[in-house]
């Protein structure tokens, strides 16, 4: 959800600034804000967190609000670029009393350092070398908030022992308009009612889809300078993206056709699929797949994708073989 779109000299940042303004997941919002409340009545840090969903739903932007309730340093980590044991020591070291350290990307943090990592959260205690031996470094009360994509990477010792494990769900097309009018206003730009719809449904139900087509629609309006973005403006934006109203892409349609047309409709392993569209396993299983799933256009079978039947109507109507 993270984004800034600048206007001028004036930079539109369209990230919530507190918890109460990030829309949607309620459930998961309401569980935070009571152990929040305890934390702070007890005085000790909030529990260790984390947050599991696809790319794009609001990790990242959950993980630095619940800093911010606390008014609370937090410092960032991105998993890939972590090469050692010492970059994660100093930035233990480093945090004060209820602190937050924030590991974004958690699932490629080596299983190695997930251990030093999970030994810290329960034990508040590092282990260091010098030459002259190791040594014990008692850390300072911390909670370790972390974000993946990738559950099933992580070990399960480091999983448990985390006092939140927090899945974000895709939101509902009604929290999209939400979020799409919120930011429309931070532009300064009206929007209708109609656009704000298409704009909803071609995201995907995901928030940072959302905001790249408003920022995509406020260029078009830009270069045909106007203030309202309606129907027209999201048509042509969408057009020159080449995505449809369902938040279909030219790859989408691309796996779906190469199906239809190379396969005859019969189930095809993930490789061959990929192979065949020139597509990248992982992207087919965590970009496409998700949303043609979703859409009911496509299953996943014991012996590989299948288009279904919907499917098959969908390329047959909008995009038969040339």
């Amino acid at each position: 959800m993270r984004q800034c779109k600048s206007i001028g000299e004036i930079t539109v940042n369209f990230e919530p600034t507190k918890l109460d303004n990030y829309v949607g997941q309620e459930n998961v919002k309401n569980s935070i804000r009571v152990s929040m409340q305890a934390a702070k009545i007890r005085k000790e840090s909030f529990p260790h967190v984390l947050l599991h969903g696809a790319s794009g739903l609001g990790k990242t932007t959950l993980a630095n609000l619940i800093a911010k309730e606390f008014k609370s340093k937090c410092t960032t980590l991105l998993a890939p670029t972590i090469s050692s044991h010492d970059i994660i020591y100093d930035a233990l070291e480093n945090c004060k009393k209820n602190d937050f350290i924030f590991i974004d990307e958690v699932h490629a943090l080596p299983r190695v350092l997930q251990e030093t990592v999970y030994t810290a959260m329960t034990d508040r205690k590092i282990e260091r070398k010098d030459q002259w031996g190791s040594y014990q470094v008692d850390l300072k009360p911390f909670t370790c908030l972390t974000a993946t994509t990738e559950l099933g990477e992580l070990a399960a010792p480091f999983r448990e022992r985390f006092g939140f494990i927090i899945p974000l769900d895709n939101y509902s097309y009604e929290e999209m308009e939400e979020i799409i009018l919120m930011n429309a206003k931070k532009l300064k730009y009206k929007i209708t009612s109609d656009a704000l719809k298409d704009i909803s449904h071609a995201s995907r139900r995901n928030p940072r889809t959302a905001n790249r087509l408003l920022d995509r629609c406020h260029d078009t309006a830009t270069v045909a300078r106007t203030k309202t973005l309606d129907n027209q403006i999201v048509d042509e934006t969408l057009h020159n993206l080449q995505i449809e109203k369902n938040g279909l892409t030219i790859y989408d349609i691309r796996i779906l056709q190469t199906l239809v047309y190379k396969f005859a409709g019969k189930p095809t392993g993930l490789k061959t699929l990929a192979m065949s569209t020139g597509i990248d396993e992982k992207a087919i299983e965590s970009t496409y797949e998700p949303w043609l799933i979703e859409l009911d256009l496509l299953e996943r079978s014991s012996r590989g994708r299948v288009i279904t039947k919907e499917g098959i109507l969908y390329i047959a109507e909008n995009h038969k073989k040339n």
